[in-house]
């Protein structure tokens, strides 16, 4: 009796497999076309991202859902693949690397001893989403000239981008468009900071 109880146990074991879990990533902006012109005196500049605040309830490998304005979800079986800090720090350095045509933008603080000319620095305050809707992104920064110790005018953003499928990878397409949105508005008042420093 006890050995066809521990057959049938295994057999239902066997037969029960766990649901695979799927992972994402952010990706870069496709930027193309002739940029600004302004956005080439940057070239030279070398631009440090960070430090990029991050809030806690975004500090988990699950991706978070927003399901109403006081009620977040946490999906145990769509993550991200890695930080989602470091992966949003990445695109945003690559999309501006494309949009002021320049090969010296890095994270800061960071291992390269470069010297930064002028430093991005975020407040990330909400990026999330609901499947088959938008997703927001609220954030606030300011570009500071390393040398020029005057502070820094501060930027808030509020983007909002809808989804243009059902799912989550359509979510984390909609919240790698946020991220380009932002990197955009940051490389305008960039391409400003360079062409007044080129002009001096």
């Amino acid at each position: 009796m006890l050995a066809c109880l521990l057959t049938a146990l295994l057999a239902s074991g066997c037969a029960t497999t766990s649901r695979p879990v799927d992972f994402y990533t952010l990706s870069p902006a496709a930027v193309s076309g002739a940029q600004e012109p302004p956005a080439a005196n940057c070239r030279d500049a070398v631009i440090g991202i960070g430090p990029v605040v991050w809030p806690s309830y975004l500090d988990r490998p699950q991706i978070v859902t927003r399901l109403s304005p006081n009620r977040i979800s946490f999906d145990e079986f769509h993550r991200w693949a890695g930080p989602l800090e470091e992966d949003f720090q990445r695109v945003l350095a690559d999309n501006l690397s494309k949009r002021l045509q320049t090969d010296h933008v890095i994270k800061y603080p960071g291992k390269l001893r470069n010297k930064i000319r002028y430093r991005v620095q975020l407040q990330i305050d909400q990026f999330d989403g609901l499947p088959g809707h938008a997703v927001t992104l609220k954030a606030a920064w300011s570009v500071i000239d390393e040398n020029n110790s005057a502070e820094a005018a501060l930027h808030e953003s509020s983007i909002r981008t809808p989804m243009t499928g059902e799912g989550y990878e359509a979510m984390v397409a909609a919240a790698s468009a946020a991220v380009a949105e932002l990197s955009r508005q940051i490389a305008t008042e960039l391409s400003g900071r360079c062409v007044t420093a080129h002009g001096k």
